[in-house]
């Protein structure tokens, strides 16, 4: 027997109860009341045994004139009908008064019952449903027959297709990190080729032209490099199979890092890079992608500044969250590019052609996976700001070293 004919069963046992109980009350009262009358009677009788036969008669018929002249004999002794009706119906309405409250009792009995039932009844769904968002496909619930009977059932059928689809998913993102690999190797050999017979045409070719053209060549070849690579990072950050090795790192080594992965364009450009605020504390993430990250960033920063000019990098940390700013001095973003800049293959107004748009949408997928976000401003003195902030998982998101 389950829980609800097992509630139910004991319910109706104490409804019943209860109605045996109010109509033995009753039926006492009513017996009490008889007792009373017949006692009033023998009395009357025993006092004027003379008269007992016209009183029994006058009981029996109950005609109104006698029931009138009667009644005016006792007003005139000072008896009046109240008193013996409060005396005859008193026990019938204490009584009638204890079966109210024993039924009020089992009313509010039957609601609170009812109420804890269904309380627990959502609260075990609830649980269910907070076990499946943890990932916990488990099948431990319940099986009452209640009202929520085909909510359960509903919630049970979505499940069984959710671990279905989460074991698909699972295998596709395998199947695709297989295939990102072998398109990986596909694209990097003919690169490496390429890169070979650069080296070697260098040696035979003596004409200045020539130099040049090889040199043009090596910097295209680098270019399709990194926007291969930084594709195949889109491509396994979008699957979930990019592997991020969180593990506290100092920030003074990351920052530091990621300035020197553009320190060749800053110096091409006479561009300096500034650091503060980042001697002294802790960062949890993966050095090596989040560097890369940061770097994305700082040259997007040297290649919208002036010659000349210097990109800023400030850290701050409390228990909250560990932040990052990259300002530099060049024109700003309008609004649509405060919008769009994060978007892939959005390219803004002073965006060279070489720029494909993938550097600051891959900066962002990789901060975002590591209990981060990224937000592009003006400041207000001109020039750009991209504000980083890494959330702490519970606490403190460093420590100070």
């Amino acid at each position: 027997m389950n829980r609800k004919s097992t509630g139910i069963s004991a319910l109706i046992v104490w409804m019943g109860g209860c109605m045996l109980a109010c109509s033995g009350i009753c039926l006492w009262a009513i017996r009490r009341s008889e007792a009373a009358f017949y006692t009033r009677a023998s009395l009357l009788m025993s006092a004027a045994p003379e008269s007992a036969g016209k009183m029994m008669q006058a009981l029996k018929s109950g005609l109104p004139e006698q029931e009138a002249a009667g009644a005016g004999l006792l007003k005139r002794y000072g008896y009046e009908a109240g008193l013996f009706a409060f005396h005859d119906f008193a026990g019938l309405a204490v009584c009638l008064s204890f079966c109210f409250l024993l039924l009020g009792a089992a009313g509010f009995f039957c609601y609170w019952w009812d109420k804890k039932r269904r309380e627990q009844r959502v609260g075990e769904l609830s649980g269910y449903l907070a076990r499946i968002n943890r990932g916990e496909y488990d099948m431990g619930i319940s099986s009452a027959e209640d009202e929520y009977s085909c909510l359960q059932d509903e919630i049970y059928k979505t499940v069984i297709k959710l671990r279905e689809s989460r074991e698909e998913a699972a295998e596709g993102r395998q199947k695709l990190s297989e295939n990102l690999t072998d398109i990986s190797h596909q694209l990097k050999t003919p690169l490496t080729s390429i890169s070979l017979l650069q080296e070697l045409l260098e040696e035979q070719v003596e004409r200045e032209e020539g130099r040049q053209l090889l040199e043009r060549m090596e910097q295209q070849t680098e270019h399709i490099r990194g926007l291969v690579s930084a594709l195949l990072t889109l491509s396994r950050l979008d699957a979930g199979v990019l592997v991020l090795e969180k593990k506290t790192v100092d920030l003074q080594e990351l920052l530091t890092s990621a300035a020197e992965s553009v320190r060749s364009l800053a110096d091409h450009r006479k561009q300096k890079i500034l650091m503060e605020g980042a001697e002294g504390l802790q960062l949890s993430c993966d050095l090596g992608w989040t560097a890369e990250a940061l770097a994305n960033i700082l040259k997007n920063c040297s290649e919208h500044s002036p010659e000349g000019g210097c990109i800023f990098i400030r850290a701050q940390q409390n228990f909250i969250y560990t932040r990052i700013e990259i300002e530099d001095e060049g024109p700003g973003f309008s609004p649509e590019e405060c919008k769009r800049i994060f978007e892939r293959f959005y390219q803004g107004r002073k965006s060279g052609r070489e720029n494909v748009g993938v550097g600051l949408s891959m900066a962002k997928s990789l901060i975002e996976s590591q209990n981060g976000e990224i937000r592009a401003e003006n400041r207000k003195n001109g020039g750009a700001r991209f504000v980083i902030d890494f959330y702490s998982d519970g606490g403190n998101p460093a420590r100070d070293l």
